[in-house]
């Protein structure tokens, strides 16, 4: 059911685009209001506006949905295949925001994520960092799963093999707070592998702190 024109207007009032303002702070304030009144009706609206509004508002549409997520997951939970279609936007914004309302999900609904999997992956590929952070955490996630690890870990370790020096040692840590034990040698010799290629010493240091604590287990 589409969301009625007036409700649709009174959330684009609230929008931190319509308000003239330059930060977030209108946006967040606005999903925390909805999050404690479990406004089903304007999450409905803000997937309408998420998809159909102008930029700005897309923009906001979307921060405040998965700012929702944050708080209050189960709220999305009806709207997963339609954050799945926004994948298929052609700004960054909207599918690194669409990603990080689907990684509220993973504790509710792993397998919508599972069966969207290629589709995940390919937003991620045609976008930005931000938006491989978003899905290199939706990999960790569904990997601690056991009913997905066997298809997931595969994935993750291969994606963390050829990541950026830059976010490597974010990725690897959140690979080993999750992989299955069976893989933690592959993750190990990853890590052993990608090592001399980072610049960084306080990486580097956190790398070698990584790796201590994988053989401690």
């Amino acid at each position: 059911m589409i969301p009625d024109c007036k409700l649709r207007g009174e959330i684009v009032d609230q929008l931190a685009s319509s308000l003239k303002r330059m930060d977030q702070q209108p946006n967040i304030d606005l999903a925390a209001r909805l999050s404690r009144a479990g406004d089903k009706e304007a999450i409905a609206a803000l997937m309408q506006l998420a998809k159909t509004g102008s930029k700005p508002v897309r923009y906001d549409a979307i921060k405040v949905i998965y700012e929702i997520g944050r708080i209050e997951p189960e709220m999305l939970l009806w709207h997963g295949e339609g954050l799945i279609a926004l994948l298929q936007a052609k700004e960054n914004r909207m599918i690194w925001g669409s990603l990080q309302a689907l990684e509220t999900l993973c504790g509710i609904a792993p397998k919508l994520l599972a069966a969207n999997l290629n589709t995940i992956l390919g937003a991620a590929d045609r976008s930005s960092v931000i938006a491989m952070d978003k899905t290199m955490a939706i990999l960790a996630k569904l990997a601690a799963d056991e009913r997905f690890s066997k298809t997931v870990t595969p994935v993750l370790l291969l994606r963390l093999a050829n990541s950026a020096p830059n976010q490597f040692p974010t990725y690897a840590e959140m690979a080993a707070a999750t992989i299955p034990d069976k893989n933690k040698a592959q993750l190990l010799k990853i890590i052993e592998m990608r090592q001399s290629s980072i610049a960084l010493v306080a990486k580097r240091s956190r790398l070698q702190k990584l790796t201590k604590n994988l053989l401690k287990k």
